[in-house]
């Protein structure tokens, strides 16, 4: 029990019972104080904690460990350290007196002074005591109190930056409406003089080689335009439920191809839940930042793309992880001004004239819509991280269509590529890899894939149908297609039980059985 301010507690340390039925003798009238003895030195600093005395009083004289020791002790232990401590002797000789106020002691007494006296100073010592542990407790408080006022001042502002922030994004989106409306007004009724012209002037080669440069100009006003109002106003997304990571590693050949010679790396963290996001508009989200990623660093680049689950920002423990996804790249970062204004549309600290500054203001757009947040950060010199956190979706609450998942694996690039395309025309995440060591990498990663549409010969250690056994293994439930030139192939007994498309087929042809496969009809 913590003593009040008004409690006096002595702990006496002697070795003589006689001199504690003293000392509770000459204080029994004292109705303030409350009396504990230890006659045994050694537990003096155990017997003192479990006391929690205002004031100790300690013989100096006492076999074993000496009333000095034990004055170190205490005063060695930082919970009893400020307790005053009064030495107890009979001897007056002033070095012992030095002695005892170098060990740590705040006053002296001969054995024994006056009652009146010894009352009063014990009462003295224990009020002084307790009014600086609670002096130091109002400033502990006082500090605390003072740091919970700042971080609430500090959460109170960012919350004002927030909110002007959002309200400043507000207010340019509704005057880049207006902006739009009227720009494209204007352009219209410019085309509509330009396409009059190239009427009346038609057989002027001259004039309608420039009417028709004026008119590319008026497309790609009208282009410009439209990227406002995707930024101003809500755009009809088609969101569909898709793994990003399958995702992110079939653009994968694209994202390379924008960043040019700089290095691209594509990582997940551990089990990753399903998103519904818009096909489209993320695939040129991520390829909006990746350019800004491109543009800011230079041939030694790298750009690593990394997606996990996380809280968001200041969540609790209890709060739901959302999907993460961080590019993070070694280029030449941004200043805070900049990133305080990098999703203004029109902001660009590039001196192209050919940028128009929408990039990350329609990338801020999308991940909004689609109901997430979007973060910059990072130092000059430093590069720059952006973060998208977008809601997850629950397997057994998906909305709306799951984008299917297919690897397709040929060595020839040109069959590859164009069934790629046609795969991904009917709306499906399309997987390539040039040869079967490729396509093992890709289902080694555990990748959720509803279709394997595989070559059977290909150059390498790894054929067709071994893949595909691969494939039966880690997915059963994935579904298989064959091609291939060979006739013999179709004699082996896995093919039997197998749709196998003969070479050459028509792209339509194997349109349909994907379709057919993946029951998307």
């Amino acid at each position: 029990m913590s003593p009040t301010l008004t409690d006096c507690r002595v702990l006496l340390i002697d070795d003589q019972p006689f001199n504690a039925q003293l000392l509770n003798s000459m204080l029994a009238t004292e109705a303030d104080m409350t009396i504990e003895y230890q006659s045994e030195s050694i537990h003096a600093v155990q017997a003192a904690r479990a006391f929690a005395p205002t004031v100790i009083m300690v013989d100096l004289h006492m076999p074993m460990v000496d009333g000095l020791s034990v004055i170190r002790s205490l005063k060695e232990d930082p919970e009893l350290a400020p307790i005053p401590v009064i030495m107890l002797s009979s001897n007056e000789n002033p070095h012992i007196k030095a002695d005892g106020f170098a060990a740590g002691a705040m006053d002296y007494l001969v054995k024994w002074p006056d009652r009146i006296e010894l009352a009063a100073r014990a009462r003295a010592h224990s009020r002084a005591y307790l009014a600086i542990r609670e002096r130091d407790r109002a400033m502990q408080a006082l500090a605390a109190s003072r740091a919970e006022l700042l971080e609430r001042t500090r959460q109170l502002s960012d919350a004002q930056a927030s909110l002007h922030e959002a309200q400043k994004m507000e207010a340019i989106g509704e005057l880049t409406s207006g902006i739009a409306h009227d720009f494209n007004n204007v352009l219209q009724l410019i085309n509509g003089h330009l396409q009059l012209l190239k009427v009346s002037h038609r057989a002027d080669e001259r004039t309608v080689r420039r009417v028709d440069a004026a008119s590319e100009g008026v497309r790609r006003g009208a282009r410009l335009a439209a990227q406002l109002l995707a930024f101003s106003r809500p755009q009809a997304l088609a969101p569909m439920t898709l793994h990003a990571e399958v995702y992110l590693c079939s653009l994968r050949g694209m994202l390379q191809q924008v960043l040019g010679e700089c290095k691209l790396s594509i990582s997940a963290n551990g089990s990753l839940p399903m998103a519904s996001l818009d096909p489209t508009q993320f695939e040129k989200t991520m390829l909006h930042l990746v350019q800004n990623s491109a543009e800011a660093m230079g041939a030694d680049g790298r750009l690593v793309i990394e997606i996990e689950t996380a809280r968001l920002p200041g969540a609790n423990d209890v709060d739901p992880e959302w999907m993460r996804i961080r590019l993070v790249d070694n280029g030449c970062g941004m200043k805070e001004d900049v990133q305080r204004r990098a999703f203004e549309p029109f902001f660009t600290t590039k001196t192209d004239s050919r940028r128009s500054g929408l990039g990350l203001s329609l990338a801020f757009s999308f991940v909004k819509q689609s109901g997430g947040q979007i973060e910059l950060s990072g130092s000059p010199g430093a590069g720059t991280t952006v973060t998208m956190y977008f809601p997850p979706v629950a397997p057994d609450a998906l909305p709306g269509e799951r984008m299917r998942n297919v690897l397709v694996v040929e060595d020839e690039a040109p069959v590859r590529e164009a069934s790629a395309e046609v795969l991904r025309k009917l709306g499906l995440c399309v997987l390539e890899a040039a040869d079967g060591e490729a396509a093992m990498g890709f289902i080694r990663q555990g990748l959720p894939i509803d279709l394997l549409f595989t070559d059977i010969v290909m150059p390498g250690k790894v054929r067709g149908h071994e893949v595909a056994q691969a494939m039966e293994e880690c997915l059963p439930a994935a579904k298989l297609l064959f091609a291939s030139g060979y006739p013999g192939d179709a004699e082996e007994e896995i093919f039997q039980r197998v749709q196998l498309m003969h070479k050459p087929y028509r792209l339509d042809e194997m349109a349909q059985v994907v379709k057919r496969l993946l029951e998307l009809e």
